[in-house]
């Protein structure tokens, strides 16, 4: 029974990335992307598991019914007929947009500088608490430069954004080669292949799609040991890195299973077991771990806010840097009704997808900087493309109201500097 449903998660990943195959626009849609991280990240660490004895009886079964159900939601949610969300149809001042787009870069490039800083044993391959915690929430804010720098010189041609986006770039590219971050090289390459598909219409041959997502997922199982070189010298030491056994990992993680899915098969066994679940508090918990700091309200103000769990498994210790999968969250929060939690997010995805592809600036911003934390609730939790959400409204909206044009000023543009109008 196990190896049969190893063969239909098989099948199921692979109808979603032939999906994604029929026409170019679909390499950047959700139910594609999230069968590109469930082949890399989830596929391999499956073979493995599904003959170890040491599992509870039925749970690696149970897990991945479960997994199948939640890709199909994926996949059955962005489907759904959307129209354009109306609260995304603005019109913004494209100077204005690269002001903010400079200063923005200039206060996320200082928490980019001082996190680079910190010893590599604080921020690489660790649960990072305090003030590395801090650094990373503002250094966000980079992203949301390049994000508008990117979109603007897609557009037109422009200098000032050009410099912007190089700017940019030296901080990115420090963070990714410095702690190996896999979401944010994914991250700063879609920037890109979006800003470019929506002004010039170019897609990325799918033919190098799929030799990318082969070479992502021969690389993805070595990246602990990247980790572990860079967190040794708090940089990278090429002659111990040609050395890692990229094939030989890969071979491991196949034969004897994966961290992250072993960890989803004991939290699900547990829940289904025991039958206690959250019913979505685990949302709320998360946005008060993000943004109430223990710093400005004391320790006991922040966890009066947290609402009561169900308590985990006894026997449940994760290695630490392994995550437990947004199949695990989803199936504690509502059982196997939690499926539903990646058919809403699949569906909100979609409206902001069609809203974006009709040119509206916001949109577009929006869907470029959630689409990464959405295929993470495939491989981390659900939660993570709310807490980039809750983030935007409190940092990107007040900002970006600035470079908004007001609507007797639409009504005379032609009289006024260039702006990306709603349809480009």
């Amino acid at each position: 029974m196990n190896i049969f449903l190893v063969f239909c998660l098989t099948g199921v990943v692979l109808l979603l990335l032939g999906w994604g195959m029929l026409r170019p626009e679909r390499i950047y849609e959700f139910p594609f992307l999230t069968g590109v991280i469930t082949f890399s990240f989830i596929l391999p660490q499956v073979p493995g598991l599904a003959t170890d004895s040491f599992l509870p009886e039925t749970a690696f079964a149970r897990t991945i019914a479960f997994t199948i159900v939640c890709l199909f939601m994926c996949w059955w949610g962005w489907s759904q007929t959307a129209r354009p969300l109306a609260f995304f149809r603005l019109d913004f001042d494209e100077g204005r947009l690269l002001i903010i787009a400079a200063l923005l870069s200039i206060v996320g490039a200082y928490f980019y500088f001082k996190l680079s800083r910190l010893p590599g044993e604080l921020t690489i391959a660790v649960q990072m608490t305090g003030t590395p915690v801090m650094y990373v929430f503002f250094s966000r804010l980079l992203s949301y430069g390049l994000v508008i720098a990117a979109l603007c010189f897609a557009r037109r041609f422009s200098w000032w954004a050009a410099t912007i986006i190089a700017f940019d770039l030296v901080f990115y590219l420090d963070r990714i080669v410095i702690t190996g971050k896999r979401a944010e090289t994914v991250e700063l390459i879609m920037i890109f292949m979006l800003a470019w598909w929506w002004y010039k219409g170019l897609a990325i041959p799918r033919t190098l799609i799929i030799v990318g997502v082969l070479l992502g997922t021969l690389l993805m199982n070595s990246m602990g040991d990247y980790r572990t070189i860079t967190k040794a010298n708090s940089a990278p030491v090429w002659d111990e890195i040609k050395r890692i056994d990229v094939v030989g990992n890969l071979s491991g993680v196949l034969r004897d299973g994966g961290e992250e899915m072993r960890n989803a098969i004991v939290r699900i066994h547990h829940a289904a077991t025991t039958m206690q679940f959250d019913y979505g508090k685990f949302h709320w918990n998360r946005l008060v771990f993000s943004f109430v700091p223990a710093q400005v309200v004391g320790v006991d103000v922040k966890q009066s806010f947290m609402l009561p769990m169900p308590p985990r498994a006894r026997d449940f210790n994760p290695v630490v840097g392994t995550t437990e999968t947004g199949m695990a969250d989803a199936f504690e929060s509502f059982w196997y009704l939690g499926a539903f939690k990646f058919f809403i997010l699949a569906y909100l995805l979609r409206r902001i997808w069609v809203t974006a592809n009709s040119g509206e600036f916001a949109a577009q911003f929006t869907y470029a900087l959630s689409i990464i934390p959405s295929m993470h609730a495939i491989s981390h939790q659900t939660d993570w493309v709310l807490m980039v959400w809750v983030h935007m409204l409190m940092f990107a909206a007040p900002v970006l109201a600035f470079a908004i044009i007001p609507y007797r000023r639409r009504n005379r543009y032609e009289m006024h500097p260039p702006s990306l109008a709603a349809n480009g």
